[in-house]
């Protein structure tokens, strides 16, 4: 059912990247996450259609960054004017504009996707989603985008690229902060009905024949932040036998909104384990499909929509990988 990762393009640049592209593009390209869901939807697992605008379809807007007073200062990287001179760009590029071009490229995108789908846009920088490294809040996800807010949301993730906070964490780990090779996953979004993230080894006892397990009721983003005590579980791997359910009293959930957007409420099923056997079995078994295509310890963010499993992200795990 799921073949091995696909070899990886040189010398091929595009603008976009549809999830059925192939050969693989390098993760300069697509960067770390895009590459991911690219390799994971090319291998049959079950992932929400999308594509991805590599850092060649922003090319003016970068060049339009550098071209601006602040970015020497920027270059410089003095932490005494990091937050200032990084407002400042942000401002700046608050005005940046799709071209006729670029919009032309979105619709005929869009296009390929589900009719008047809802949509996910993230950040995927190459640096993003590393073994070593984890960017995690750092960059921008905007979720429930509606097709006609596109350009918007595109301009939010982008600019996310010349925060701070971005910039401080890419100079402690040694990465060029100069280097805005920014691309974004566009994504069709699912209205999820319990979501979470999963280890494929228990990333607390370090138990390679443990998988675990935590989610929420609706998105998955309050499981993600650790915004909320999820319901927790571990799995072995070997015998598939549940070890152990841990009730989180998931304090509030996020939705979809009915125009768009996202929504936090407090679902009443706070006493209700939001997984049953059978999804766990299902999870348990996408996730040693998961570590085998990647060939080591993988973390993933799912969500059950319309009772179907769904993938959304794959990672290696990282030492900053949060467990409730």
């Amino acid at each position: 059912m799921f073949s091995g990762p696909d070899t990886i393009a040189v010398g091929i640049v595009k603008k976009v990247y549809r999830f059925s592209d192939r050969p693989l593009p390098l993760v300069s390209e697509v960067g770390g996450k895009g590459l991911s869901l690219m390799s994971l939807f090319q291998a049959g697992f079950p992932v929400p259609n999308g594509f991805i605008l590599s850092p060649e379809f922003f090319s003016t807007w970068i060049e339009r960054v550098k071209a601006a007073p602040a970015w020497k200062e920027f270059a410089a990287g003095d932490p005494a004017v990091c937050q200032s001179v990084c407002r400042q760009l942000k401002n700046d590029a608050q005005s940046f504009v799709c071209s006729a071009a670029q919009k032309a490229t979105l619709t005929d995108e869009l296009h390929h996707l589900e009719k008047n789908a809802c949509l996910a846009v993230r950040s995927s920088a190459p640096e993003e989603d590393q073994a070593l490294s984890s960017f995690a809040g750092l960059y921008r996800t905007i979720l429930g985008v509606l097709p006609g807010e596109i350009e918007a949301a595109l301009r939010s993730v982008f600019t996310a690229c010349l925060d701070p906070r971005v910039v401080a964490y890419k100079r402690a780990r040694g990465f060029d902060h100069t280097q805005l090779h920014c691309a974004i996953v566009v994504q069709e979004q699912l209205a999820g009905d319990v979501s979470g993230v999963g280890f494929s080894v228990n990333p607390l006892t370090h138990n390679v024949d443990e998988v675990v397990f935590e989610a929420n009721w609706g998105l998955g983003e309050t499981v993600v932040s650790g915004a909320v005590s999820p319901d927790r579980f571990v799995v072995n791997k070997p015998t598939r036998t549940i070890v152990s359910r841990r009730l989180g009293h998931k304090e509030s959930s996020v939705v979809l909104g009915e125009s768009g957007g996202t929504r936090q409420w407090e679902d009443p099923r706070h006493d209700v384990m939001s997984l049953t056997d059978g999804q766990l079995q299902a999870l348990t078994e996408a996730a040693i499909a998961i570590e085998r295509h990647y060939a080591g310890p993988m973390d993933i963010e799912w969500t059950f929509s319309g009772g179907r499993l769904y993938l959304l992200q794959a990672r290696p795990i990282t030492t900053n990988a949060h467990v409730s």
